[in-house]
């Protein structure tokens, strides 16, 4: 673009930025409905040409009047003209989506305004109305100053270019709701809103350096495994959802959000993140959370594992629980795991017998001698996959003399009459039957008694006898796991090959053994995770997260909720944050024989728009809602599989609120966290501008 004439930059106003927002959004609104017109005309199209095929297709079977090389010739073009069709559906759904927010930054580059959206749009002169942010150009949009830069073009040589200005563009529903200028791309929306608010100007200055510290993150290279710490309202999960936008921007040839994985702590919030990436235009990135890890492997299917929220409400209510949960995510289990592993390629692996109705199929004797005598010279994921192949095949086998020997038996006998292909599958059907059970346990490994064999990896004794009666009863805990997949994944050799990237969030509510976990399954990945070791609130979690060969970055500034929330927090945990926000209300600490009318009082008053209400147990929840529901129609009482997020009131027990923030929150029962600093800590932080505490304790 440098090597064109120069053109004088024009610095728009905000009154001629909303007219050409106005013409861009009607210029969409024509073009989509123009695309609805070719799309109808072109299934309509499709529907007349099928109609004729189906009402000549006897023509064809009976190879009358040559029609069979007509209806070969038309296959090629039905195919394209529903490919067109697909790609005008693909472009119609596109348009209709960016029209609420058709771009989101402008960047003019040689006097030429250059506006960047979720795809590119062009009129019917062929001139490009809206970049689609992944383009070349757009590059420039996300670089952290002004001036003279360059960006790569697909042949790999550099264009240079001299950015003469950068806007973001705040849009919504088709209305320029506010603008600014800034040498630095800012993409969060909460610093958005710090920046454009002409009362906070004190904040500004402050705005670019928050921005550029998490940029330092952002645009740290793929191939780095990081780990960011910061406070509450520091930016942590926007970082997340930047740093995605970067990765499949500057890997856009290699990587798409199929590679990567998020982990995230609950389904609420997987569902609170599922839009809030615009730069990802249609696609989201998977995501997953750590108790549903379990649910890849159909091995585990049929088996009851206690839920994250089940076990840490069982935990602080049992303190006997704790020692075995400490145990088992310890970091000394974990190299005595590794150990015993080890010991298996030579002693101690343990197999089932394999029975079917008809019989005994394999002894665990005999795949002892197998897996030790025949294949010794394997690692053991090989040995156990070539014993199943050599099962499978014998399967087979059995399958064929179980049959033979059935129709036999049909066959001679007077009580069966029918054609002998008949009797053939009926045969077939009984020997399948009679083994049903046999190939289950070996298409899903369950000749390896796993369960046994992670029983033997316990060297105390006490721990070991309690783990017995949880196999025995089908019961096990949520510590089971996380040592009970890493065997399974690790002898088996079992790897997600497609995932390159995994970013976990709230990284500091995982044990060293569930991280490794995670490691080890997505071995091909590298890993940006994120946290604050103050937001911990398993009561079972004891040692720090030894993260090795990771760059480590701290976020030091809060700026999502108020000064007043802050300093609140501070005096819970002190010198957790730096605030760097708005001033607000007092933290309200009440006093009431009667929390349900004081949250009634609230909710009535009309003065805040969205509440949230904190229980301390589902039972309470269930309480508050039973009594509020019919006055509040539009409340929403949070489950744990729920992914319903965006409620004006929402109910919600305490161990459901990671990871969400709310205008206004109220923490009913507040003593009973007297316990737990650091779960009132997160609760509390749960709050933007105003928050009610009912009951403390001083």
């Amino acid at each position: 673009m440098s090597n064109q004439r120069r053109i004088p930059m024009k610095i728009l106003s905000f009154e001629e930025e909303a007219r050409h927002l106005a013409f861009i959004v009607d210029f969409l609104k024509v073009f989509n409905a123009d695309l609805k017109d070719r799309q109808s005309t072109t299934a309509q199209g499709i529907l007349e040409t099928r109609q004729d095929i189906n009402e000549n297709i006897s023509n064809v079977v009976d190879f009358a009047d040559g029609n069979v090389m007509e209806f070969v010739q038309m296959l090629p073009e039905i195919r394209r003209t529903e490919m067109n069709y697909n790609y005008i559906e693909t472009m119609r759904e596109r348009t209709e989506r960016m029209i609420p927010k058709p771009y989101f930054g402008k960047i003019t580059v040689d006097g030429e305004p250059i506006y960047i959206g979720t795809g590119t749009i062009k009129n019917r002169d062929n001139d490009i109305l809206i970049y689609d942010w992944r383009t070349p150009v757009a590059s420039l949009f996300y670089e952290n100053t002004t001036g003279d830069l360059s960006y790569r073009i697909p042949d790999g040589s550099r264009i240079d270019a001299t950015v003469e200005q950068r806007r973001q563009f705040i849009i919504e529903d088709s209305r320029l709701l506010n603008m600014f200028d800034s040498d630095v791309y800012i993409g969060d929306e909460i610093l958005q809103r710090m920046i454009t608010d002409s009362s906070q100007s004190k904040l500004k200055n402050i705005v670019s350096t928050i921005q550029q510290e998490q940029n330092d993150v952002i645009r740290l290279p793929l191939s780095q495994d990081t780990l960011v710490y910061g406070p509450p309202g520091s930016g942590k999960t926007s970082l997340a959802m930047q740093r995605i936008a970067f990765l499949l921007y500057q890997h856009k040839e290699t990587l798409n959000p199929e590679n990567i994985l998020l982990i995230s702590p609950n389904e609420v919030f997987n569902d609170y993140l599922s839009d809030v990436l615009p730069e990802l235009g249609e696609n989201h990135v998977r995501n997953t959370t750590f108790f549903r890890l379990i649910s890849h492997f159909p091995y585990f299917k049929g088996r009851h594992f206690e839920h994250v929220y089940d076990n840490i409400k069982r935990l602080r209510q049992n303190d006997e629980g704790h020692d075995i949960y400490e145990f088992k995510n310890s970091l000394e289990y974990f190299k005595s795991l590794h150990g015993f592993m080890k010991r298996l390629e030579t002693e101690g692996m343990e197999f089932r017998t394999l029975q079917g109705e008809s019989g005994l199929f394999a002894s665990r004797e005999e795949l002892v001698h197998i897996f030790y005598n025949e294949l010794g010279g394997h690692p053991i994921s090989r040995r156990l996959s070539k014993m199943q192949e050599r099962l499978l095949n014998q399967y087979t086998e059995e399958v064929k003399r179980l049959t033979n020997e059935r129709y036999r038996e049909l066959r001679d006998s007077n009580k069966y009459i029918g054609e002998a292909h008949e009797l053939k599958k009926e045969a077939h059907d009984f020997a399948k039957k009679q083994l049903k059970t046999v190939h289950r346990q070996v298409a899903l490994f369950r000749f390896v008694h796993f369960e046994k064999l992670y029983v033997n990896s316990i060297y105390d004794r006490k721990f070991r006898n309690m783990t017995v009666r949880s196999v025995k009863e089908n019961d096990f805990k949520y510590e089971d796991i996380a040592p009970f997949l890493y065997l399974y994944i690790h002898l088996l050799g079992r790897h997600d090959r497609q995932i390159q990237h995994v970013l976990i969030d709230e990284v500091q509510d995982y044990s060293n053994i569930q991280y490794y976990v995670m490691r080890h399954y997505y071995r091909k990945a590298t890993f940006t995770s994120l946290g604050d070791p103050n937001q911990q609130i398993h009561p079972g979690r004891k040692d720090a997260l030894v993260a090795k060969n990771h760059v480590q970055k701290r976020l030091e500034r809060s700026y999502r909720s108020t000064n007043q929330i802050n300093a609140f927090l501070n005096s819970i945990i002190p010198d957790s944050i730096q605030s760097a926000s708005i001033d607000g209300d007092e933290v309200q600490k009440v006093q009431t024989e009667d929390e349900l009318g004081y949250v009634r009082d609230i909710l009535r008053s009309g003065e805040y728009p969205q509440v949230a209400i904190i229980t301390p147990s589902r039972e309470a929840a269930d309480h508050y809602y039973a009594q509020l529901e019919d006055e509040f129609p539009q409340m929403k009482n949070l489950g744990e599989t729920d992914t319903l997020y965006n409620q004006s009131f929402i109910i919600l027990p305490y161990y459901l609120s990671k990871g969400f923030e709310y205008n206004t929150v109220i923490l009913t029962d507040v003593q009973s966290y007297s316990d737990s600093k650091h779960i009132l800590y997160v609760l509390a932080s749960r709050a933007t501008r105003h928050l009610h505490l009912l009951n403390p304790t001083e």
